[in-house]
């Protein structure tokens, strides 16, 4: 079975916005995971009316604030879960549809209404190949490195 879900590759001037992730909360209880920094994403849930929703959703439990304005879609990153995710999420795989965004809040919004998050931080674009360990997500990243560097998105 595979899981939709959405995420923000979130520019303020030549920074993008990470998340630490310390927790999967998908699951029956909260599951402990290696905190890692990561663009702000999330599940697709039933409730969400549309993508979009579902988006902004995400980006509020994870940062706090809506206060983002969408640039366009970049495409997908697609991986299979590790086999004890796999169990207890009861997915196989993840697609997750990324969008580009610009922040237009004040950084002192950014309060994460997740026990999920750890902290979040805007890091400098080229420092990013430091901070991203998930290989899909660092060659998503690159793979779309000028058009984030650019903000502009060809749909």
């Amino acid at each position: 079975m595979i899981r939709y879900a959405v995420g923000g590759i979130i520019k303020s001037d030549d920074t993008i916005l990470l998340v630490n992730k310390g927790k999967v909360m998908d699951t029956e209880k909260p599951m402990e995971v290696k905190p890692e920094w990561d663009f702000p994403k999330g599940g697709v849930k039933r409730e969400d009316l549309d993508i979009q929703e579902a988006l902004f959703r995400e980006l509020d439990e994870e940062t706090g604030t809506r206060d983002f304005r969408i640039i366009g879609e970049l495409g997908t990153i697609e991986f299979e879960f590790p086999a004890a995710m796999k169990e207890k999420l009861a997915f196989e795989r993840q697609v997750t549809y990324m969008f580009l965004l610009e922040f237009l809040g004040e950084r002192a919004q950014l309060q994460p209404k997740t026990e999920e998050i750890r902290g979040v931080e805007f890091v400098k674009i080229d420092q990013m190949d430091e901070r991203l360990k998930l290989a899909e997500t660092k060659d998503f990243f690159q793979d779309n490195l000028d058009v984030i560097k650019s903000g502009i998105v060809l749909n």
